[in-house]
């Protein structure tokens, strides 16, 4: 990326942030802040679930939606549409000509890196809760899926 071109992609990223959840900004305990912004071939991207995946060994829980779990489903409902929205992840990332990760510069409580994922310039969170597959989530206590 152009050495001038950071301030500006991280100014986009935080008007669309507020664009998606105009809360965002005022829910959580800190500001939210990009503090790096990494173009990566999506094919090196590894999917551990519908909003977690592994960059070069590095677990990235993605940022502003929630995903049924699979690992610790509460009920089989839940474990199936969270492999429906870990196997539609996939495939996003399977034909997608690029990615962006936008890291948050602090980690969740598993240690895991917060970075938004954009790939061909869209948002996952928007692509997975615009089809269902996903709730928006922007930290705090989770809704059950059962």
């Amino acid at each position: 990326m152009p050495r001038g071109a950071l301030l500006p992609a991280t100014l986009l990223i935080l008007v669309g942030l507020w664009l998606y959840d105009p809360d965002t900004l005022t829910r959580a305990s800190a500001p939210v802040q990009i503090s790096t912004v990494q173009s990566v071939i999506p094919s090196r991207l590894t999917v551990v679930d519908g909003d977690t995946v592994r960059l070069a060994g590095d677990t990235i829980r993605l940022v502003g939606f929630d995903t049924p779990e699979t690992y610790r489903a509460q009920c089989e409902a839940e474990r199936a549409r969270g492999d429906a929205a870990t196997v539609r992840l996939r495939e996003l990332l399977a034909g997608a000509s690029s990615a962006r990760l936008a890291y948050l510069p602090r980690r969740d409580q598993y240690g895991r890196n917060l970075a938004r994922l954009l790939l061909d310039g869209r948002d996952v969170a928007d692509v997975m809760v615009g089809e269902g597959l996903a709730r928006s989530y922007g930290g705090g206590q989770r809704r059950s899926w059962c």
